[in-house]
């Protein structure tokens, strides 16, 4: 019993530096793409700064035909409101333009501007390489290993999920509260 205790703990500490590990990818991820937008991108690029989220709205926008904030917000899982921030520097940056259609006049919707599209692909190519990085290193791994590996992500995720989103049930019962208090 002892034994199954200290695996877990063991797990636990590798998920916890894992997730470090995983900032740190993020943080060099979005240097990554500051460089290839320097590098390779149009010399209006150069001067604008592209954060990694707002270059994932980007691409979000791009592979999902009519994108409005809610469509984002759900695909992303940011707030409706984190998401108007983003697309609001988004369009004062001239990467993308909100339109509505002539039968839904509430309704606002996004598309790429051409500069946004050259950032939607300078990222596709950080992605595919990244890509490639991890076919070779899962290539290593028999199929049963690699099942089992897509499995227990699989359940991290939903246990993560189901956490984070009892928790978010808590905090949103907890302000309903304070508003009908006021």
């Amino acid at each position: 019993m002892q034994n199954s205790e200290n695996r877990i703990q063991n797990l636990i500490s590798e998920l916890e530096v894992l997730r470090y590990q995983l900032n740190d990818l993020e943080e060099y991820e979005e240097q990554a793409l500051k460089n290839v937008l320097v590098e390779q991108g149009h010399e209006e690029l150069r001067h604008v700064s592209i954060s990694l989220m707002e270059c994932h709205v980007i691409d979000c926008i791009e592979r999902n035909a009519m994108s409005n904030t809610t469509a984002i917000a759900k695909r992303l899982n940011i707030t409706k409101g984190g998401i108007s921030k983003i697309t609001t520097k988004l369009i004062k940056k001239n990467l993308i333009e909100a339109y509505r259609v002539t039968n839904n006049q509430k309704e606002i919707y996004y598309q790429l501007k051409p500069l946004g599209r050259k950032v939607f692909e300078l990222h596709e190519i950080l992605h595919k390489e990244a890509e490639e990085v991890l076919i070779n290193f899962f290539s290593a791994y028999s199929q049963d290993e690699l099942a089992f590996v897509s499995r227990l992500l699989g359940d991290i995720t939903a246990a993560i999920r189901t956490t984070t989103g009892a928790k978010l049930d808590v905090l949103n019962n907890r302000q309903s509260d304070i508003r009908e208090e006021l």
